[in-house]
């Protein structure tokens, strides 16, 4: 009689996959209007609105310059991963406005935008005319860097759309 070893056989060089739940603490409305970064980042998007909105990758740029060329922070954290700067918690933030519907997702062209409830919630709740008025000019002076930005999305995005299937061609 054979004897078997009770190890079992593990699956080939990476094909393993593991499911990997994160807990998020629920997003309120109530939290966003407690929490500055939150209220400042919904000011910037008030200042882009002109522009139709922006990408997410062109808005972490955007925020990181305004730290680092206009001393305008609104205290977002960055790294840089090669030149490209990158924060979770403006991220985070991002995902947060979307949730509880303070921004959107344009359809058609992907942009970040305020909604309506964002634009309300401004008005009413809270306002910084003298920090929106820098965002706008700073906004302003940046707007070729980040039309260049947007130009660069757009085309990759473009490019790596994949086409239908082709039909071939049939021979008489």
């Amino acid at each position: 009689m054979a004897k078997t070893s009770g190890k079992k056989k593990e699956p080939v060089g990476g094909t393993k996959k593991e499911l990997v739940i994160v807990t998020r603490p629920v997003v309120t409305p109530q939290e966003v209007e407690r929490d500055p970064r939150k209220k400042k980042l919904m000011l910037l998007l008030k200042a882009l609105e002109d522009q139709g909105g922006i990408y997410e990758r062109s808005l972490v740029n955007l925020v990181y310059w305004l730290k680092t060329e206009k001393d305008i922070d609104l205290g977002y954290n960055f790294y840089l991963v090669g030149d490209v700067p990158t924060s979770r918690d403006l991220h985070d933030d991002i995902m947060a406005l979307l949730y509880v519907g303070y921004a959107e997702t344009d359809p058609r062209t992907k942009k970040l935008r305020l909604t309506n409830d964002g634009k309300e919630f401004l008005e009413k709740k809270w306002f910084d005319q003298e920090l929106y008025q820098k965002l706008k000019a700073a906004v302003e002076e940046l707007r070729p860097k980040i039309a260049a930005l947007d130009a660069q999305i757009e085309l990759t995005t473009l490019l790596s759309r994949t086409t239908g299937p082709r039909r071939r061609r049939r021979l008489p």
